[in-house]
């Protein structure tokens, strides 16, 4: 019997030396799965929406023209209440309760070396130009288009001129606006800000 045995184990293990094992059962690679996790939220709107921040870090607006987002908060409150879901760990939805919904990821957004579509305004009684959000940022610059100047000054508030062209973002902190003209500016991103 004990030859038996010994023969028994032998051709286990010339039978297991030759074969292959496949199957998930037998693979040690962990899948990575994520939940979707929401908790309130309050999104601070008084100056617009370029940032917020999320789960100890910042995450920037995803969509690039930051008019394009129709959300309405109180003027009386700069903040919206709503929920916040981390959709991935790169993408997180804020929902309001009217059903609203603003995506933000956590990489700025645009491609660099690509001109966007984009219109600057000039201030009024003047060649200044006004700081613009875009992509996650708000650009400014001290530079002016050269033959282009504002309206008239009348109460400062609300006038300016429209300028059409393109924004094409170099780095993280600079890009270029080509007017359709071909006047050319550079813009600087502004750091995190506050608002009056």
């Amino acid at each position: 019997m004990g030859r038996n045995l010994l023969l028994v184990v032998i051709a286990l293990l010339i039978t297991g030396c030759g074969s292959r094992v496949t199957g998930s059962a037998s693979s040690s690679s962990p899948t990575s799965t994520f939940t979707p996790v929401s908790q309130p939220f309050r999104l601070f709107t008084h100056c617009g929406i370029l940032t917020t921040y999320i789960a100890g870090r910042t995450f920037y607006l995803a969509e690039l023209y930051p008019a394009r987002v129709s959300f309405e908060g109180n003027p009386g409150n700069p903040e919206v209440s709503g929920s916040m879901t981390m959709l991935s760990p790169h993408v997180a939805r804020f929902s309001d309760s009217s059903g609203k919904q603003i995506v933000f990821v956590d990489q700025l957004p645009g491609t660099l070396n690509t001109p966007y579509p984009y219109t600057v305004r000039l201030l009024s009684g003047g060649n200044a130009l006004m700081d613009e959000p875009f992509a996650g940022r708000r650009w400014h610059t001290t530079e002016t288009l050269p033959g282009v100047k504002g309206p008239p000054y009348g109460n400062g508030m609300d006038t300016f001129t429209e300028v059409p062209g393109t924004l094409t973002i170099v780095d993280a902190e600079d890009a270029v606006f080509r007017s359709n003209a071909g006047g050319v500016v550079h813009f600087t991103a502004l750091g995190p800000i506050g608002c009056d």
